[in-house]
């Protein structure tokens, strides 16, 4: 063989073994496609879901929740985390997590790909259990007289403010108490003796609690003392006996944390308001303004049963007006400026309404829902209106509901986070019920009797996240149910 050849031999062999040698060593891409978490945020969703559903390791490509029926799943927004430079798609439109809003009412596949590799993950959201009402273990330590329960938007905790029940009247005071991780818990005796029987009480936005009182340890009996608690220890808000005149009716908020609002009945009798009059103090830069009124409001429009909500950066106030005719007003507080939402209302078929019990409550949408006892029937049955913060009309909430009458009417009113009214009510037996209203039938719901006995003192009231709790005086022993899905 010459040379020549051989040379051309040479390369050829060479050629070869760099094409193997250059095959072997090519490295292989893998691709990796993985949705790591997933989840809906409340920041996210406003107004729609109200606490955060996560899955913070999504294991498996069936993503799972449960979500109560109110909740509107045709909107939602997904926030998400997937492997490194992963795109993500529904149905080919790329999906940014927080950010994109999808249908959620059937199942939603989710492609998450990268390179070669594409995986799907279906996302499923249902139903949860429905809520129910379950009984709470009886407090029966102490015996109650007069009961107020609010629960504490911060913790999401029953608070329940309660005049206790002595041998004599003089040793009738004041206490708190919540019910926290399975058991209660006794906050402390709020007066320094005595009280009257018009209470309430309210928390500033980190969760502490403010009571008011009609105070009888003062040198004039029925002049209020507001009171907050601080750790374990009760101290004044103001000077005790702050408004120097009689208040009877009264309810306590916050417009902020540096100023409380107080509204009430004058029950003075020397002045400087009509008597009856609603008057409302204010607390702010350690000293209270005393006695402002209503911009519009007359002087002989005798104020009962006064109402107070915060809701934003707005209070809500309710009045009965106990002239004749009977009729309920209500006002909006806020940035320092009156508004009068309600003047004066009745129904014009209605000839009174009942002055035993009068409540209101506030929806997300600053719609504002009045409970009263009247006969616009023809004869006294509870009733709900709504005043819409749109179109400024009110309209019915239902139809009117079968209630105790006369001195036995009693009943509390509350609005969820769904924007769906319950009413706490006694029914004709004067046993302690509920209803709220239907979104199919747009009407009250059966009547749930929580007990077969005389019941007092009804309150019920929601968490942020959608739980309820309910809560009454029977046999001196205060009573509280929760209402959540079934564990």
């Amino acid at each position: 063989m010459n040379k020549s050849k051989l040379l051309l031999l040479f390369l050829l062999l060479t050629g070869v073994f760099i094409s193997c040698s250059s095959d072997d060593d090519d490295p292989i891409i893998e691709y990796e496609a993985k949705m790591l978490s997933f989840g809906f945020h409340m920041e996210d969703n406003p107004g729609v879901i109200f606490q955060d559903y996560l899955i913070e390791t999504v294991a498996g490509t069936a993503i799972n929740f449960s979500m109560p029926e109110e909740v509107d799943k045709s909107n939602l927004i997904a926030r998400f985390t997937t492997t490194e430079n992963d795109k993500v798609q529904v149905n080919g439109v790329v999906q940014e997590s927080g950010t994109t809003a999808t249908d959620f009412t059937a199942p939603v596949d989710y492609i998450v790909s990268e390179g070669t590799a594409n995986v799907k993950y279906t996302v499923t959201i249902g139903d949860a259990p429905a809520f129910v009402w379950s009984a709470l273990p009886p407090f029966a330590t102490d015996q109650a007289k007069s009961l107020v329960m609010k629960v504490n938007q911060k913790d999401g905790n029953p608070y329940f403010f309660y005049k206790q029940k002595r041998e004599t009247s003089d040793e009738e005071g004041a206490a708190l108490l919540t019910f926290k991780d399975g058991a209660w818990k006794d906050l402390g005796q709020a007066s320094d003796g005595k009280i009257g029987t018009y209470m309430d009480f309210t928390f500033n936005s980190a969760g502490i609690p403010y009571v008011s009182y009609t105070d009888y340890t003062t040198d004039v009996n029925n002049l209020l003392t507001v009171k907050k608690l601080s750790g374990s220890t009760w101290s004044l808000v103001g000077d005790k006996g702050f408004t120097s005149s009689n208040y009877s009716h009264h309810s306590l908020s916050f417009v902020n944390d540096n100023k409380i609002l107080l509204a009430g009945t004058f029950d003075g009798r020397t002045g400087p308001l009509t008597r009856r009059e609603l008057g409302v103090n204010f607390f702010e830069n350690n000293s209270w303004t005393l006695n402002t009124t209503i911009p519009g409001r007359a002087s002989d429009q005798v104020g009962y049963l006064i109402k107070t909500v915060k809701k934003g950066d707005a209070v809500y106030v309710g009045s009965y007006n106990a002239v004749t005719p009977n009729t309920i007003s209500v006002y909006k507080y806020s940035n320092n400026t009156w508004e009068t939402l309600v003047d004066s209302w009745t129904d014009p078929a209605a000839t009174s309404i009942s002055l035993r019990a009068f409540d209101i409550a506030v929806d997300n949408d600053n719609n504002v829902f009045v409970a009263m006892s009247e006969n616009s029937t023809g004869e006294e049955k509870l009733r709900v209106v709504k005043y819409d913060s749109s179109s400024k009309e009110i309209e019915s909430v239902g139809n009117p509901i079968i209630g105790a009458t006369g001195s036995a009417t009693s009943f509390d009113l509350a609005v969820s986070p769904f924007g769906v009214p319950y009413l706490l009510f006694k029914d004709e037996s004067n046993f302690p019920a509920v209803v709220n209203i239907d979104k199919n039938t747009i009407d009250w719901t059966t009547p749930k009797v929580l007990d077969q006995a005389i019941a007092s003192e009804l309150s019920i009231d929601f968490a942020a996240d959608g739980v309820a709790y309910l809560s009454y005086i029977k046999d001196d022993v205060i009573v509280a149910y929760k209402y959540a899905s079934p564990e």
